[in-house]
C-alpha cells in the first residue's frame, strides 16, 4: 500500500518528456545566451574603460549585474510561459508536479543545486536514461518536470518517496506513482 502523505501530482504520457538530446540543445542554447548577454553586458564597461570614465577595476559591479542576469534568465524567464530561448526553440516547458510553473523558489534552488552540487551534466545524462520521467536528480527533488510544451497531463497519482541505490549513494526523493495500467500508454 502506497503512502499518500505526500499528497498527489500529475504524470505525462512517457513520451512527453524531454529527453538527452532535448536537454542538451537546452544546455547549449542557452549557455550561448548566457554568454552573449555577458559579453553585451561587457561592452559598455569596455568603452568606460576605454575613454577613461572608469579608472577602477569594474569587476565587481560587472559580475554582481551578470550573475543577476543569470539568474533572471534561469529562473524567473525559464519558468515563464514563454521560457528561454532553449526551451522555446526546442518546444519544451518546465512544470511542477502539480502541473502549474514551478516556484521561483524551487527555480532559484533548481540553479543553485546546478551550480553548488555533484550533480553535474554526465551524472544527469546518465540519469535520465534510468528515470521512467526522465527527470535529473535536481528535478527528482524538486518536483520539476520537463516536458514536451503541449503536453498534458493523463493523470494524477499518490506520491510517496522513492528509494534508489546507485553510484554508492542513497538516494531518497519524492515520485509521483502511476496506476499499473498508466504504464501502457
Amino acid at each position: 500500500m502506497l503512502d499518500h502523505s505526500l499528497g498527489e501530482a500529475d504524470y505525462y504520457d512517457p513520451r512527453d518528456y524531454a529527453g538527452i538530446l532535448r536537454r542538451l540543445m537546452v544546455y547549449l542554447i542557452d549557455s550561448v545566451v548566457l554568454v552573449v548577454l555577458g559579453v553585451l553586458m561587457w561592452i559598455p564597461f569596455m568603452f568606460l574603460i576605454i575613454a577613461g570614465v572608469i579608472r577602477t577595476d569594474p569587476s565587481s559591479v560587472f559580475w554582481t549585474g551578470y550573475l543577476a542576469i543569470v539568474w533572471f534568465y534561469l529562473a524567473p524567464i525559464k519558468r515563464s510561459r514563454f521560457g528561454t530561448l532553449g526551451y522555446r526553440l526546442m518546444g519544451i516547458n518546465i512544470v511542477s508536479a502539480s502541473g502549474g510553473p514551478p516556484s521561483l523558489w524551487v527555480m532559484t534552488m533548481r540553479m543553485l543545486i546546478w551550480v553548488l552540487t555533484p550533480f553535474n551534466l554526465l551524472v544527469d545524462l546518465c540519469w535520465i536514461g534510468a528515470d521512467s520521467e526522465r527527470q535529473i536528480l535536481r528535478d527528482c527533488y524538486l518536483g520539476t518536470y520537463l516536458i514536451k510544451r503541449n503536453a498534458k497531463a493523463v493523470g494524477r497519482g499518490p506520491v510517496s518517496l522513492t528509494r534508489y541505490f546507485a553510484m554508492s549513494f542513497a538516494f531518497a526523493y519524492p515520485r509521483v506513482h502511476r496506476p499499473k495500467d498508466a504504464d501502457q500508454l
